[in-house]
């Protein structure tokens, strides 16, 4: 992430308060974590925060409360307030008082990347125009890997099979799921999973040419658009991953293959004959790759 991004979780548990930093830092964002009032009061008149964060039963203020007293200080900075998820109507009643969202507990690192991204977004669309380049890479961007999204992929492959129709040169799409990751983030924690989905967006970095795109497609599955790249070489990329990533993470990797023109004209045929692929080479044994 370009840009700074500060968030300030008020939280009075300790343990709650620790799992939000976590999360959050993983993204890459700057994280504030307090407790007492007059502490983060200071802080928001002295830094410009894009979300606060806080309990909505609070002992000492609840969150209308926080939520009222935040955009007196910073009309701009966006609330999240933290709720169980039998109370979600107290949470409404936040939102009423201008609160942005809400995250339920007990927590989930996912609810609190996306609920947090989309306010982070919120804020710097209404910054002003000195935030847009800002913008533009958060639309395009995965937070927590910094590897190009899904939305970008999409945009990207229909260009580049728009652009063979009119040059004669080949193109590969490699299609990558993280063996038994399921498994691997119920057994290490989700704080786990975290790193290594990080950890392998720099090992896919550095066994693929600078040419090569790589993108986040979901989950703990990526996508590597690599032009005028004919099958074969695709197919040594392809095994020089596999490889790489069992030197380097504790977990393997199964990879489908597919090109143009042996296997497609089209995007949606060379996505579904890199998937077919993909879920032939799970099948077969996993951490292996096969070729449409």
């Amino acid at each position: 992430m370009g840009k700074e991004v500060n968030v300030l979780i008020i939280e009075e548990d300790a343990t709650l308060a620790v799992q939000l930093d976590n999360t959050l830092k993983a993204v890459g964002y700057h994280t504030w974590v307090v407790a007492d009032h007059k502490e983060w009061s200071n802080l928001l008149r002295s830094n410009a925060f894009s979300v606060v964060i806080a309990e909505m039963r609070s002992a000492k203020m609840n969150g209308v409360q926080i939520t009222q007293e935040v955009h007196k200080i910073s009309e701009q900075t966006n609330v999240i307030v933290i709720t169980p998820s039998s109370f979600i109507s107290s949470a409404i009643e936040a939102m009423e008082a201008g609160a942005y969202g809400y995250i339920t507990k007990p927590l989930n690192s996912s609810e609190v990347r996306i609920v947090t991204e989309r306010a982070v977004e919120r804020y710097f669309l209404l910054s002003g125009n000195e935030e847009k380049e800002f913008l533009v890479d958060l639309a395009v961007r995965d937070g927590l890997t910094g590897l190009f999204n899904r939305r970008y992929f999409n945009e990207l492959i229909s260009a580049e099979v728009n652009r063979l129709k009119r040059s004669p040169e080949a193109l590969s799409l490699l299609m990558l799921d993280i063996d038994n990751f399921k498994n691997y983030n119920d057994t290490q924690g989700h704080q786990a999973g975290d790193v290594l989905l990080k950890d392998a967006a720099k090992v896919f970095k550095n066994s693929v040419r600078s040419s090569d795109v790589i993108c986040r497609y979901g989950g703990e599955e990526f996508v590597i658009v690599m032009p005028k790249t004919n099958k074969p070489v695709a197919q040594i990329v392809a095994e020089r991953l596999r490889v790489q990533v069992g030197l380097y993470l504790p977990v393997t990797v199964s990879i489908g293959i597919a090109s143009i023109p042996e296997d497609a004209q089209e995007v949606d045929v060379l996505i579904a004959k890199a998937d077919g692929a993909l879920y032939l080479a799970k099948q077969t044994g996993k951490n292996r790759w096969c070729a449409a």
